[in-house]
């Protein structure tokens, strides 16, 4: 069974207790009976082992039996600011990057986005990759959930960089430096931001902007991939060479 993700003020004494929307999913889609077993964890990537002794409509609690906190961590933490795409292929995205482990999504309005939305709808899009977000982690059994930013800006985001200890760019129009080759002439970073443009790329303008703020262009070799395939795969090879 999955890790379910609560706050820490859940947790009182040497019990754990449980409202809300998870309720309904552990009761309704995973039907959870007293005596059982479940596993939750809060925002201080600490978990419970919690034995069920009341599971009522809008209710759930036990004792928890057993506490463990998360191993040394010393994974790199990576930042994807992905320009928006239609639904169904950005829900895919996030929810794969998440299981592969990403740490930050930010979703980006670019030149060539095609799905445009109102300031007004930017909560509820928020609202539905969270939700994808969380699903994803507690199914992986993460300790965290990625923290998914609002839209915003390319520009905003590339004044608001300078954190980044490797910056980089998927561009299909670099052929010389690969992911890889990069990454292998990199001390191991902290935090690294990733750049994924929509199906028409970034524009040129753009491109340049990002160089003037130390992003690198690089290529995952001669395939030209989706957005969203190419984000996964970039995410995995950055994985690969630092974890």
């Amino acid at each position: 069974m999955p890790v379910f993700f609560i706050t820490s003020d859940c947790v009182n004494d040497h019990r754990l207790i449980v409202t809300g929307p998870l309720v309904q999913h552990l009761r309704g889609s995973l039907r959870v009976k007293v005596g059982e077993s479940v596993w939750f964890g809060d925002q201080n990537r600490r978990r419970y082992q919690v034995l069920l002794d009341e599971v009522e409509l809008k209710r759930i609690a036990g004792e928890i039996v057993d506490v463990c906190s998360e191993p040394t961590n010393h994974a790199v933490a990576v930042t994807i600011a992905h320009a928006v795409i239609k639904a169904s292929r950005m829900s895919w995205m996030l929810q794969k990057t998440t299981e592969l482990g990403v740490a930050h999504l930010v979703p980006l309005v670019t030149g060539h986005t095609v799905v445009q939305a109102k300031v007004s709808q930017y909560e509820q899009m928020v609202a539905r990759w969270h939700r994808i977000a969380l699903e994803a982690s507690q199914q992986t059994e993460r300790w965290d959930v990625p923290i998914i930013h609002r839209p915003t800006n390319l520009n905003i985001f590339l004044k608001q960089s300078v954190h980044y200890d490797v910056k980089l760019l998927l561009w299909e129009n670099e052929t010389e430096r690969s992911l890889a080759s990069v990454l292998r002439g990199e001390q191991r970073p902290t935090q690294v931001s990733l750049l994924v443009g929509p199906e028409g790329g970034f524009t040129e303008m753009e491109v340049v902007a990002a160089r003037d703020c130390g992003y690198q262009t690089v290529t995952l070799g001669s395939r030209v991939l989706r957005s969203e395939t190419a984000a996964i795969a970039a995410l995995s090879v950055i994985q690969s060479e630092f974890e």
